[in-house]
C-alpha cells in the first residue's frame, strides 16, 4: 500500500524545505546590495576625481589662453611699424 502524507506534514516538509531557500536568497540579495554600494561608491569617487581632473584643465587652458593673448599683444606693440 502506498502511504498517504498528511496535509499538515506536507506543509511542515514545504516550510522546512523553503527556510534553507529563502535564507540563501536572502543573503543573495544583501551580497548583491553590498556589491551595489560598492560600485556606486567607486563610480562617485571616479566621477569627482574625472570632475576634478576637467576643472583643473579648465583652468589651465584659461591661463594659457590669457598668456597667450598678453603675448600677442606685447609682440604686436613691439613691431615697428614702417
Amino acid at each position: 500500500m502506498a502511504e498517504e502524507a498528511s496535509p499538515e506534514k506536507t506543509t511542515a516538509e514545504e516550510s522546512f524545505l523553503s527556510q534553507p531557500n529563502s535564507d540563501a536568497q536572502g543573503q543573495l540579495t544583501a551580497a548583491v546590495d553590498e556589491l551595489l554600494d560598492q560600485l556606486q561608491s567607486k563610480f562617485d569617487n571616479v566621477s569627482k576625481e574625472m570632475f576634478g581632473k576637467l576643472d583643473d584643465m579648465t583652468r589651465r587652458l584659461d591661463e594659457l589662453e590669457a598668456s597667450l593673448t598678453a603675448s600677442g599683444t606685447e609682440s604686436a606693440s613691439a613691431t615697428p611699424t614702417q
